[in-house]
């Protein structure tokens, strides 16, 4: 799914960190711009404040973690863990939005499956961060043919995804440096935004169009966004809640068949590592809305911090937990 509608979910579903507030973010992301709010875990982050300063140009190198994956009950250390990782045609990485942690292990990904690629295989990231509209000054990017201020000014980033772009930054040099392909997964802001405003059922034929095929009937991913949501009460003005689930299946669904496209495009040796809130690969977001789709398993992941490891409460949710080492929580007292 997306994040929010200036930027984009910050947060990981309740479900997955409750640090985030991700049912808080969609809620304020949906209300103030009723427009795209990714459900990382189930809700998507609300946009940065205004005024923000800047983080510092190396925010992502400077927070570098030792890091493991916990796959169930097997932990896995380096080179193993990317060892395997390169075994999946797809990987589905959620992330915090605001974590230069899990940013620093998205990196690492990009770089590990980019050694393992072997001859003639084709490896590309695909990013909820850009809407499908602006894959032009994406591609350009990545090209070396369109610098960074031009990528943030055609993207409309500032508007559209919000986030600092030091965040992002070293994920999208390091698919430049590879010479990887870099897909604009996600659905246009203006398509999201009415829907949550006035309902699926309020769009004209040209937009109908721009929708892919939908699963608004999968008991396991609304079960997901309701407890996400719940404790969270709409304003009386805000969006309705069925208008807000519909916007996440909508962002789940389009970032699920733009990857789709680009994998059956690039055929069967291509692979791909998509980048999103927690909310939307968790195995019933896009992992699941993928393989229906290319009928190919989807590895589902998410980053967390070692010390908040004993605050997910939607662990189960995901096939493997990329845990950044940062030091076990410490007991109150």
């Amino acid at each position: 799914m997306s994040t929010c509608c200036p930027a984009r979910n910050s947060s990981t579903l309740l479900g997955i960190f409750r640090l985030t507030g991700g049912a808080t973010a969609l809620l304020s992301g949906l209300a103030a711009c009723a427009s795209s709010t990714p459900l990382p875990s189930s809700a998507p982050a609300a946009p940065p404040p205004a005024a923000r300063e800047p983080l510092p140009a190396d925010i992502v190198a400077r927070s570098a973690l030792p890091l493991h994956v916990l796959a169930g009950p097997t932990r896995l250390g380096e080179p193993q863990l990317w060892d395997q990782m390169a075994n999946y045609r797809v990987v589905c990485f959620g992330e915090q939005h605001d974590s230069p942690q899990h940013h620093y292990a998205q990196r690492r990904a990009v770089e590990e499956l980019a050694a393992r690629n072997t001859a003639g295989r084709r490896l590309a990231l695909g990013l909820e961060m850009f809407q499908k509209p602006y894959q032009p000054p994406l591609s350009g990017f990545v090209q070396g043919s369109l610098g960074e201020a031009e990528l943030l000014t055609q993207s409309d980033w500032s508007e559209r995804w919000g986030f600092d772009f030091a965040l992002y930054r070293p994920l999208l040099e390091a698919a430049r440096d590879r010479r990887l392909d870099a897909l604009a997964l996600n659905a246009p802001r203006e398509l999201t935004r009415k829907i949550s405003r006035t309902g699926l059922e309020s769009l004209d034929a040209a937009e109908r169009a721009e929708l892919p095929e939908l699963n608004l009937d999968d008991v396991a991913h609304r079960a997901y966004f309701t407890q996400a949501m719940s404790g969270h009460p709409m304003p009386a003005n805000g969006p309705k809640m069925e208008n807000m689930y519909a916007v996440q299946v909508v962002w789940d669904e389009t970032m699920a068949d733009t990857a789709a496209r680009w994998l059956t495009a690039a055929g069967p040796d291509s692979h791909l590592l998509i980048i999103a809130g927690s909310g939307h690969c968790h195995r019933n977001a896009i992992p699941a809305r993928l393989a229906r789709r290319v009928n190919t398993p989807v590895l589902s992941l998410s980053g967390v911090l070692e010390s908040q490891l004993g605050e997910l409460s939607a662990e189960g949710e995901y096939d493997w937990l990329v845990v950044l080492e940062d030091g076990p929580a410490k007991s109150a007292g």
